[in-house]
């Protein structure tokens, strides 16, 4: 499964998308108590290697991807959300080396702007 976040209407010259964390949900609610985590602090779930991080923080549009899954054998939907916000590219602290295990950037700062969350689904497994 590949997914994008995108925010339009900013400028792609001045700002980047940064997912913060993204996990999926068996039903339609984001503080549902079951949950995977699929991005944290920035960076893949290091207990799920088949998320890969295509870009994050970079522009105005963050990819990544995962191999589909279900939570139980009777729930054949999964929702996804994400905690986004968006970064002043002049910072360039805007992304986050992931390759040398779980790594995140030192607090918010004057790069850190408009944050909000989005959800998405169901997606439906068949």
């Amino acid at each position: 499964m590949h997914m994008e976040v995108r925010v339009e209407g900013v400028d792609s010259r001045q700002f980047a998308l940064v997912m913060d964390k993204c996990w999926a949900t068996p039903v339609n609610d984001p503080d549902y108590s079951l949950r995977w985590d699929l991005i944290l602090s920035e960076c893949p779930n290091p207990n799920d290697d088949t998320v890969d991080l295509l870009q994050n923080g970079v522009s105005t549009s963050s990819r990544f991807s995962f191999r589909m899954f279900i939570f139980t054998a009777n729930s054949t939907r999964l929702y996804l959300h994400c905690a986004v916000h968006l970064c002043l590219l002049s910072s360039n602290r805007c992304s986050t080396n992931c390759s040398s295990g779980h790594q995140r950037r030192e607090g918010r700062s004057l790069d850190f702007h408009d944050s909000a969350s989005i959800s998405l689904g169901p997606l439906v497994w068949s």
